[in-house]
């Protein structure tokens, strides 16, 4: 049957498939972990890992938006794959550079981290960062071609090796150094593969004409990227330094839980981000546009809404009873993860120049507001204080991408729609909220699914006919 399928609705079914698999195997290893690791232990693998939030911004580089920028609007195939060849031998460059600079600097980063991470483990971080590069270039790649089959082998098989290896090394009592252990070697066996797979198609080379506009295009990605890690991952160090490793790891099993939203929305966006500038291009390519982020949208919400409700349920069932403050503030980052996905969709006028600094400049004017509200609320209301913190720090970036996407690529959106659709997605977290028996969750669930799909279609924000033609999903 599935043969029959379009070929944009197959490759949306197997990146759908490859994705959750991939996160689903981490969300159904999380409580195998937080029964072998301390609450404390857990805490610092939280603060440790932020540590990747921010060396995966260094050492990526914005690349795999530069890829998709200039070899995805490139009309002849060879040309597409010399850029692919180029930008992949920079981050092999980028990369040997990393793992170097990394375990000279190890000793001196892990003094500056909360948490006390060792030495050794911020070492094992940072070798797996140096090799994200060189993943993340040839994954993006597999999506531009559409070879779903191939991306979902290699996500897959290294979510399953790192799971497999985390169960053994927990098992020998390794804590968190065999987490990080299991993680580098999985990245090892992902990146030899995809490396080969990569050369094979493409070769490798370097001119000096992409290697620069490579880095004009991404220096700005990559300095928003740093600035926003005020909103992703500073967090976890302001908590540490503030309340207790307890708290952070409370926090950090609640994002994990919350991350379900993102994880939900990846076959949509995964199949989306490659094609926007195309469609973007096409005839009538901006009334195109706004079709598919408002369906963006709309999945975003019925998303949000499923998530904020039944995570309290599952983090009470699966989680030892040492962690059920999780389970109250998963609402709170459920409303962060639903803004920060509406950024990715809203911002793609920001990304249509030769440049990206409209991203760096709101980047840095919201995390600035994120981190003072940070410093400022945290001493006094703890992991509330850094929730509420970062609900606003997303929703004034929303804002401002919003009106700056706007005005570099105007687009016909239907805001009231918009908004009350929003508004009715609100009122069902709400009251998700204040419902604890399972029952009556799961119909909550079911009203507030369809009632959004209702108001979605009499809105027009999506149409039946639409969604189904043959033309649309194989776009």
């Amino acid at each position: 049957m599935m043969l029959r399928l379009p070929s944009g609705l197959k490759q949306t079914f197997i990146y759908g498939i490859s994705i959750a698999l991939m996160k689903g195997v981490s969300l159904l290893m999380l409580p195998f972990i937080a029964h072998h690791l301390s609450t404390e232990e857990f805490g610092r693998l939280e603060v440790i890992s932020t540590l990747a939030i921010i060396g995966s911004i260094l050492v990526g580089m914005g690349l795999e938006d530069t890829l998709f920028r200039f070899a995805g609007a490139a009309r002849d195939p060879q040309q597409q794959r010399r850029l692919a060849a180029e930008i992949f031998t920079l981050t092999l460059i980028i990369g040997s550079i990393a793992i170097t600079g990394g375990w000279l600097m190890a000793e001196l980063i892990a003094s500056w981290i909360p948490g006390k991470p060792t030495v050794y483990e911020v070492q094992l971080v940072l070798s797996m960062l140096a090799l994200e590069g060189c993943i993340a270039i040839p994954l993006g790649w597999l999506r531009m071609r559409n070879r779903a089959i191939s991306f979902f082998l290699a996500t897959t098989g290294r979510a399953t090796t790192q799971a497999l290896i985390v169960v053994v090394q927990l098992s020998f009592d390794r804590g968190v150094a065999g987490i990080l252990e299991a993680a580098l070697i999985a990245a090892v066996i992902q990146v030899i593969v995809l490396g080969y797979l990569h050369i094979r198609d493409t070769g490798i080379g370097l001119t000096r004409n992409t290697g620069v506009q490579s880095f004009i295009y991404s220096l700005p990605i990559v300095g928003s990227g740093l600035v926003a890690f005020a909103l992703n991952g500073l967090d976890r160090w302001v908590l540490a330094e503030h309340t207790s490793l307890t708290d952070v790891a409370q926090f950090g099993v609640a994002a994990k839980f919350a991350l379900a939203v993102v994880l939900l929305m990846q076959p949509f966006t995964m199949w989306w981000s490659p094609r926007r500038f195309a469609v973007l291009n096409e005839k009538n390519g901006r009334e195109k546009v706004v079709r598919f982020i408002s369906l963006g949208v709309v999945l975003i919400l019925i998303v949000s809404v499923l998530t904020s409700i039944i995570s309290p349920l599952l983090i009470t069932w699966l989680l030892p009873d040492s962690y059920a403050m999780a389970g109250q503030y998963v609402l709170g980052l459920v409303l962060i993860m639903l803004l920060r996905e509406m950024v990715e969709l809203f911002k793609l006028g920001c990304f249509t120049g030769k440049t990206t600094s409209a991203q760096l400049i709101i980047n840095t004017i919201a995390s600035a507001v994120g981190i003072a509200a940070m410093l400022l609320w945290a001493p006094v209301y703890a992991v509330w204080g850094v929730i509420f913190a970062l609900i606003l720090a997303q929703a004034l970036r929303l804002l401002l991408f919003f009106i700056a996407g706007q005005y570099f690529l105007p687009l016909p959106f239907d805001l009231r729609s918009l908004s009350l659709i929003s508004g009715i997605t609100i009122f069902w977290i709400g009251v998700g909220t204040q419902i604890s028996i399972t029952w009556q969750t799961l119909l909550i669930m079911l009203i507030a699914v369809i009632s959004l799909i209702a108001t979605a279609l009499l809105c027009k924000l999506v149409s039946i006919p639409a969604l189904t033609s043959t033309k649309v999903l194989s776009s």
